[in-house]
């Protein structure tokens, strides 16, 4: 349901450094993600789609690409007049308490902090701040109907995880048997299980709901604290100390002031189209190996996650006007690719692509792919194999190449190697 007065901010500053090399040269949220898409495309489509019309985009990390994509493909949804507001914020220069200048957010409180003059010119029922580098659908109008139900001071997005796969990955949010929160854990080695269900914990998604006056206090307490990194010396003294992180200061803070605060569980809702086997799909994409697999998921027969949910649709820019084309005429020279998403602009031309996620203008001939994903923009000429392979933007691979077949030859080259075995092109390589 549309709401005239929301208000969200999209955290999109991340640097995501276990996603290199991907993330040399841009923000995590940047990305390029199941062929059609940038990673960020996933919360602006759920915050479009859920009625929120004032959306803030907090960018710092190499954001130029992710800038002239939300300038070229998001802004003109919002470009029509009245209430639409959707606006890129990177950070400003700003003298420190010690008299220093600093360019840069430090924590997503911190980053929030700075614009905080936007809650008080729009005065928001609520607000709403979600991160921008995570894949999954979700209706927010929901969280925030729940959220104003439990009148609230915060609401937090939680997703149902086995305790054995959260231990040390995930913030865990302790609940009673209400879901109201008691305690807030940073990546607990051992987390606390949800009331009457010993195997499974709440792991928070990163995407809060919060009533704007209680922000405001609570921003404002913590901004007056010291910065520091060091997390141990902030545990010995919160009162002074903060690193200006939501989790890891605020929230535990709130928490010490007997705030009113309420875990909403992702799992029990769907969007519109979607079907139960999509039911609490949320991808963290934090390193390599996540990156693919979820990349993998999105070109199966049967998804977890549907890219082709008319009525709940990732929206985006498109880079390419041009349809895919496949050229092959003879038996032992096809133009396939089977199990795979294919871009537009892409063409396959007597080559055999199977079980791959092709982006925009990808270019193949006479070559073989599996079981991998090219980000755009590649060429792959004759004679060449490519297995479990990550081929970042402006990749040419010469007749004859073969990458992810002699693992010391490609570590020789110093391409990146997950610890799942994925091999990684870096942007724009040269092959000698």
């Amino acid at each position: 349901m549309s709401r005239s007065n929301s208000l969200a901010y999209v955290l999109s500053g991340g640097e995501g450094t276990r996603l290199h090399p991907l993330t040399k040269n841009r923000t995590k949220p940047a990305v390029p993600f199941g062929g059609s898409y940038r990673v960020i495309d996933f919360v602006l489509s759920n915050l479009h789609h859920s009625g929120i019309r004032r959306i803030y985009v907090l960018t710092q990390y190499e954001h130029t690409s992710l800038h002239e994509h939300i300038n070229s493909g998001w802004k003109p949804r919002f470009g029509l007049g009245g209430d639409g507001v959707l606006e890129i914020m990177p950070p400003v220069l700003k003298r420190l308490d010690d008299g220093s200048l600093s360019i840069g957010y430090r924590g997503t409180a911190g980053a929030i902090a700075n614009n905080a003059n936007i809650i008080e010119n729009w005065t928001p029922e609520f607000v709403d701040i979600f991160s921008g580098d995570h894949v999954y659908l979700m209706d927010v109008s929901k969280m925030n109907d729940y959220h104003l139900d439990k009148k609230a001071d915060l609401t937090i997005s939680t997703i149902k995880v086995r305790k054995e796969v959260a231990a040390k990955n995930f913030g865990i949010v302790a609940v009673d048997k209400n879901l109201k929160v008691v305690g807030f854990e940073e990546k607990p080695e051992n987390p606390t299980p949800l009331p009457g269900d010993e195997d499974f914990c709440l792991a928070s998604m990163g995407n809060y709901t919060f009533n704007p006056k209680t922000l405001l206090e609570e921003l404002e307490m913590d901004s007056a604290k010291e910065y520091s990194e060091d997390r141990s010396k902030i545990a010995q003294n919160p009162s002074r100390f903060s690193s200006y992180d939501f989790g890891f200061d605020v929230i535990p803070a709130m928490l010490r002031k007997g705030r009113k605060i309420f875990a909403y569980d992702f799992t029990e809702e769907l969007v519109p189209g979607a079907v139960d086997d999509e039911r609490g799909f949320w991808r963290d994409i934090g390193n390599l190996d996540q990156f693919y697999d979820a990349n993998m998921e999105m070109r199966q027969v049967t998804p977890p996650l549907n890219l082709y949910n008319s009525k709940w649709p990732v929206l985006t820019y498109v880079l390419s006007p041009q349809p895919a084309k496949f050229v092959g005429a003879e038996k032992d020279y096809p133009g396939v690719a089977l199990e795979s998403i294919v871009a537009n602009g892409s063409i396959v031309s007597h080559s055999n692509v199977q079980r791959s996620v092709l982006s925009y203008n990808c270019h193949v001939e006479g070559a073989q792919i599996y079981d991998s994903i090219l980000l755009g923009d590649n060429v792959v000429q004759p004679g060449s194999l490519i297995r479990r392979a990550i081929l970042d933007k402006n990749v040419i691979v010469p007749k004859g190449e073969t990458i992810g077949v002699d693992l010391e030859k490609d570590l020789s080259r110093g391409f990146t190697i997950s610890q799942g075995g994925i091999i990684v092109v870096p942007r724009g390589y040269k092959f000698s």
